[in-house]
């Protein structure tokens, strides 16, 4: 197999993966555990004022995401994969993201991190990827597309963004979709609720 296909078979495993977490695997929940493979639960926050109205809520952040396709990764390497990895890594440039003005590259600025990075073995980056969850401002965006398109050593590394969504519609889906323009060609987002893949560039 190719890289990219080791790559995104272990993007689909994720989302059945944190589907079935999702599901089943929320602090809260009461009933069978360890139905999706994983160990990993959504916890609980609680929200509102200290009063009768205040309510325990499910959080999903991208650290799940993460996780999960960290363990997936794992289970790849172990089927043969000849492949490591590094957490939040610095990026090769450096970047000006304070103020209102979009982030760019700026070797005046500092350097960032991305999420996850895959190497070969000889420790050679192959792959970046960043991880989001929910559906934050467009900045939040920017700063992670800054990178992964900066940092494409002339298209020799593979690049992904792939994100989970609690629940989506046709509006949050128009909304992530213009956040994402001209970047489709990496975007990757999975809807919890609905249960399927909301985006991906495989059409």
């Amino acid at each position: 197999m190719e890289n990219k296909e080791h790559i995104e078979a272990i993007i689909n495993r994720t989302f059945e993966i944190i589907k079935k977490v999702y599901d089943y695997q929320q602090e809260k929940f009461e009933g069978p555990k360890g139905i999706s493979g994983s160990r990993i639960i959504f916890p609980q926050k609680r929200q509102g004022e200290a009063s009768e109205t205040e309510q325990d809520i499910t959080r999903v952040s991208e650290q799940e995401l993460k996780l999960i396709f960290i363990e997936q990764l794992n289970k790849e390497i172990k089927e043969g994969w000849d492949v490591y990895y590094s957490v939040e890594t610095p990026t090769e440039k450096k970047y000006r993201f304070k103020g209102k003005d979009k982030p760019e590259q700026d070797e005046s600025g500092r350097s960032a991190n991305f999420d996850l990075v895959i190497h070969n073995n000889k420790f050679e980056r192959i792959a970046l990827i960043e991880f989001k969850a929910n559906n934050p401002k467009p900045n939040d965006y920017l700063k992670d597309i800054v990178k992964l398109n900066e940092e494409n050593y002339e298209g020799k590394v593979l690049r992904y963004f792939v994100q989970i969504v609690k629940n989506s519609d046709k509006g949050t889906e128009n909304s992530l979709q213009k956040k994402m323009k001209d970047n489709e060609d990496i975007f990757w987002c999975y809807s919890l609720e609905k249960g399927e893949i909301i985006n991906s560039p495989i059409k």
